[in-house]
């Protein structure tokens, strides 16, 4: 029979109103909770019992001290002597649970409780959700940066899209938690000068709806992945994910090792911050080394960064040898904005391959109609950044030119401000944006076949 049981719970450290009485529910049900990590609670097999808890805060207790200090196992002897036996500690929180009928409550003074309970939320609590804040706050002004300068980027990327919405949950977590936290705490303190205890107020169902939201975030994040057939890119994702579980699994091992191993709070919390940095930038760059190498290898076999076929080659415009081509097909696609740049270069290791042609070519799909000037202000936007810091007369601008022999909404040519054309393009399309370079100057027949395949 099962004795042990971990689950994944969502309450607040200073919610101890919400904590008691689930703890409470759970030996109803036969459980009685052992230890508390920041993964999981553990709790072990009993007969189903009626047991009240307590959930109390030691301001001056550390997750990482090796044992009780001395004023504090007094107060745990204290306890004992009236029923409260000790279940588990975690950081500066303390649970003590009573089989008694009606036992002896261990807080009488609503003022030093609510003072105690806002000391340990300084110490541990406040402080990390004040960073979540000050991160979130951070990274969604980058996002809107992005969302300006860098929209086709951002919206066709579902690491940066995941990477946002987990910004944002970050943010609305560390929010909700600080303002709910001093809501209750200024009515405690005030209720508690009039000998009234104030419940602390739960956040649970918020909680477990952004951690739904970071689920189906990430399946949709790696869905997408495989879905592009980019196997390097996600098999790295997958190793990613992998790593960072073993990174949280093997940092807390150590810190539980070390307090078995009754290590000093300050060499306990040493080695962990250490192995916190040291870990996740030895496995991330072990995990893109690998990644690097094996691209590296597919580029020297002619095998693109991307699986999938590849629309448009030189061979649909001239009658060339494939194999003398190297060719990188790199696809990002959302629900939002599909994006895939192709290079195909000849390769300087096969016979001529310095005067074979190139070809290079961007294709924007925007699913939402919405977006696509947005996008398209953005090509335009591209190419006057380029021209930043380039002499007057001398800057490379497009110019409108004829779109029917491409079947194009519009077509753009680009040239110098002298007059000299280049073989570059933007043509737009009901919901593509297609920037191309040829290396020769493309025939009227050319313009139909890019057509044809680029815009099928």
């Amino acid at each position: 029979m099962k004795t042990r049981k971990r689950r994944m719970e969502y309450f607040s450290f200073y919610d101890h109103t919400s904590l008691e009485e689930h703890f409470a529910k759970m030996a109803k049900k036969g459980w009685l909770i052992e230890s508390i990590s920041n993964l999981y609670y553990t709790y072990r097999r009993i007969e189903p019992k009626d047991i009240h808890f307590c959930v109390s805060y030691y301001p001056r207790a550390s997750d990482f001290d090796p044992e009780p200090s001395v004023d504090q196992q007094t107060f745990h002897d204290f306890c004992a002597h009236t029923g409260w036996q000790l279940a588990c500690t975690w950081h500066q929180m303390q649970v003590f649970y009573n089989e008694l009928k009606s036992p002896i409550p261990l807080d009488t003074d609503p003022v030093m409780e609510v003072d105690t309970l806002h000391r340990a939320c300084k110490k541990n609590f406040l402080p990390s959700y004040y960073c979540l804040l000050a991160l979130g706050l951070f990274m969604g002004g980058y996002v809107l940066t992005r969302i300006y300068f860098d929209p086709i980027g951002l919206l066709s990327s579902s690491s940066q899209l995941l990477t946002g919405v987990a910004n944002l949950c970050m943010l609305l977590i560390s929010l909700v938690e600080l303002i709910t936290y001093f809501t209750w705490y200024r009515k405690a303190k005030l209720a508690a000068e009039d000998g009234i205890f104030v419940d602390t107020p739960s956040t649970t169902g918020f909680q477990k709806s952004i951690v739904g939201i970071l689920l189906i975030a990430l399946v949709w994040w790696l869905v997408n992945l495989f879905s592009l057939s980019n196997r390097v890119l996600g098999w790295i994702a997958v190793a990613m994910l992998v790593a960072m579980f073993a990174v949280i699994l093997t940092v807390n091992g150590i810190k539980q090792g070390l307090k078995k191993a009754k290590a000093s709070r300050g060499l306990n919390k040493a080695l962990t911050l250490a192995a916190c940095f040291l870990l996740p930038s030895v496995l991330i760059y072990a995990i893109i080394y690998v990644g690097m190498v094996i691209q590296a290898h597919d580029l020297r076999q002619h095998v693109p960064f991307d699986d999938a076929v590849i629309p448009l080659t030189v061979s649909d415009f001239r009658e060339v040898d494939e194999d003398d081509y190297i060719k990188t097909n790199r696809n990002n696609e959302t629900f939002l904005v599909g994006q895939r740049v192709v290079d195909i270069f000849g390769d300087w290791n096969a016979k001529g391959g310095i005067e074979l042609p190139d070809l290079r070519y961007k294709v924007t799909t925007v699913h939402v109609p919405i977006l696509y000037d947005w996008c398209a202000k953005q090509v335009f936007r591209d190419q006057d950044e380029i021209n930043n810091g380039v002499p007057e007369g001398h800057r490379d601008i497009y110019k409108e030119t004829d779109a029917a022999p491409w079947s194009a909404n519009a077509a753009y040519r680009l040239y110098q401000e002298e007059g000299w054309w280049q073989n570059n393009y933007l043509l737009c399309y009901d919901d593509r944006i297609i920037e191309i370079r040829f290396d020769w100057e493309p025939t009227t027949d050319d313009m139909a076949i890019v057509s044809q395949k680029l815009n099928p």
